[in-house]
C-alpha cells in the first residue's frame, strides 16, 4: 500500500518564517526596553546607595564626610565619590577626586577603603543631569555632617540647603530616575517626567523635606 508523506509546502514556510521574523520583529524591542528600564534602575538605586553609606560612615566615624560628583558634558562617563575627615585632613584637602587614578593622593576614601562608584557596567544610559540649587553642574560637592547626618556648607556648622541631584536616562529615552539629597540628607529615587514613568518610584514633583537651619546657640 502507497502513503503518502505529508509535509511543508513552499508557501507554507514562507508563511512560517514571515510570521516568525514578525514575532521576534516585535519581541527584541521589549527585550530592549527591558534592559534598559532595570539598568537606569539598578545605577538611581545603587547611586543612592552609596549616598546612604556615605552619611552612615558620617554618623558612625563621628567625622565629616565629603562626597563628589563628577560627569562629562555628554554624560557617558561620570563618578560619584566620598572621603572622610580624616583622609582630608592627612592630604591636605577639601574634597577628593573621583576620577583620580589609584593610589593618587586625591583618590576617594573612607576608613582607608576606595568610596566610589562609576559608570562602569551601565551602558544603557547616561548621567543626563547633575544639579546644584538648579544650575546644571558637572563637577558638585557636599558634606554630610558626623552628627545629625544633614547637608552641611564647609564650614561644618551651617546647614546646606542648596538643592542636589543627578538624572539618569536609558540610551533609548524612555526611561529616567532623579535621585535627590535634601536638606536633611535624606536620599530618594523619583520619577522627574511622568512620560517616562518607572513603577515602583513616587512623581519627584510631590516635593523635598525642608527644615529650618537649627538655631545659632550662643555661648
Amino acid at each position: 500500500m502507497y502513503f503518502r508523506h505529508k509535509g511543508f509546502t513552499l508557501v507554507e514556510l514562507l508563511i512560517t518564517v514571515v510570521v516568525v521574523s514578525i514575532g521576534v520583529a516585535l519581541a527584541v524591542p521589549s527585550w530592549d526596553n527591558l534592559v534598559q528600564k532595570r539598568q537606569v534602575t539598578s545605577a538611581a538605586e545603587e547611586l543612592a546607595s552609596f549616598l546612604a553609606y556615605a552619611q552612615s560612615e558620617a554618623v558612625k566615624s563621628n567625622e565629616e564626610v565629603t562626597v563628589t560628583f563628577k560627569r562629562n558634558g555628554a554624560g557617558t562617563a561620570w563618578c560619584i565619590g566620598a572621603i572622610d575627615e580624616e583622609t582630608k585632613d592627612a592630604n591636605g584637602l577639601d574634597h577628593c577626586e573621583c576620577d583620580a587614578a589609584i593610589n593618587h593622593a586625591s583618590q576617594c576614601k573612607i576608613a582607608g577603603q576606595i568610596a566610589r562608584v562609576y559608570n562602569g557596567g551601565f551602558e544603557k544610559f547616561t548621567m543626563d543631569s547633575s544639579q546644584q540649587e538648579g544650575t546644571d553642574s558637572t563637577d558638585m560637592h557636599f558634606n554630610f555632617d558626623p552628627i545629625r547626618g544633614i547637608k552641611t556648607a564647609d564650614d561644618g556648622i551651617t546647614v546646606d540647603s542648596n538643592e542636589h541631584l543627578v538624572t539618569v536616562v536609558s540610551a533609548n529615552g524612555h526611561f529616567k530616575l532623579q535621585v535627590d539629597v535634601e536638606v536633611t540628607g535624606r536620599v530618594r529615587v523619583c520619577n522627574p517626567v511622568s512620560t517616562k514613568q518607572i513603577p515602583g518610584f513616587q512623581s519627584c514633583s510631590s516635593g523635598p523635606i525642608i527644615v529650618n537651619p537649627p538655631p545659632v546657640i550662643s555661648p
